[in-house]
């Protein structure tokens, strides 16, 4: 059975690996990403919205399927938690972002908790590029990092990835189960993986563990993003963020210094809004 590589952040590493690592498997595993003290306050500032969150979809058909009747999805983190903010300035988590998308060339796709309950089946498995399926091409579109906020473990939901699928064929091949592993990491652990590696959620077959992680992709900026942060975080709070955090929102404008801006007001960097 295949598995991923894994680093440790407990010691400096060679990046050239990660990376490495990144396009032959489609993912790997950073063990102690996030620091102790920032886990902390990332698990605190979430666990009211965790806790008052009720599972399921509610978009009933596919959707309902695909994003589980057992687990709980949550947006507009940046609104919420500053930790979430300060995580999203890290300079190596930016730097896949900067390496498969090109530097200022995307916008954060999501920010998502995803906390899979207890009793909840596997996910369908996909690829995240399949967001964009009129967009898929050779190079990346999206690259993503999930961050276990909890354990994730074979009985609570560990991620289930095919490596390698990153280079198979085709929008959806068939995937056996001896083509698949685990993403099995303490809390404080990344999954960096590439928007065409096949993978899902796992099954939650515990009794009251709940396996919270956060969902944080990239997209390219000429892509619709899945999250409308807009929307959901308040103008006068945005004004309070990193500019670079900003730019990832879409609260600045996309300019890719050829060719049309893209989000602009009255023709102009979106970015006014928030010298007001």
């Amino acid at each position: 059975m295949p598995d991923l590589e894994r680093f440790s952040g407990k010691v400096d590493i060679d990046w050239q690996r990660v990376w490495e690592a990144f396009e032959r498997d489609g993912g790997l595993i950073v063990e102690d990403f996030i620091a102790p003290d920032l886990l902390g306050r990332l698990q605190r500032e979430v666990a009211p919205l965790v806790t008052s969150q009720t599972p399921g979809s509610t978009t009933e058909g596919l959707w309902t399927e695909f994003h589980g009747e057992r687990t709980k999805r949550i947006t507009g983190l940046p609104g919420v938690s500053p930790a979430w903010v300060e995580l999203l300035c890290d300079e190596r988590y930016r730097t896949m972002g900067d390496r498969y998308l090109g530097a200022g060339e995307y916008w954060l796709n999501t920010g998502q908790l995803i906390c899979i309950g207890p009793g909840e089946t596997p996910q369908m498995l996909h690829r995240d590029e399949l967001n964009w399926p009129q967009a898929m091409r050779d190079e990346e579109i999206t690259v993503t990092a999930i961050f276990a906020l909890t354990d994730f473990t074979e009985g609570n939901g560990a991620t289930i990835i095919a490596p390698g699928s990153n280079h198979w064929p085709g929008a959806m091949p068939p995937v056996a189960p001896e083509q698949t592993c685990r993403a099995t990491m303490p809390a404080g652990s990344a999954l960096l993986y590439s928007g065409k590696v096949i993978h899902g959620g796992g099954a939650n077959e515990t009794e009251d563990e709940w396996r919270v992680g956060l969902h944080a992709g990239f997209c390219r900026g000429w892509l619709r993003a899945e999250e409308n942060f807009q929307l959901t975080i308040p103008l006068e709070k945005a004004k309070r963020f990193p500019e670079s955090v900003q730019y990832l929102l879409g609260f600045r404008s996309y300019d890719p210094k050829f060719g049309a801006r893209l989000g602009l007001v009255d023709y102009d960097d979106a970015a006014r809004l928030l010298e007001g």
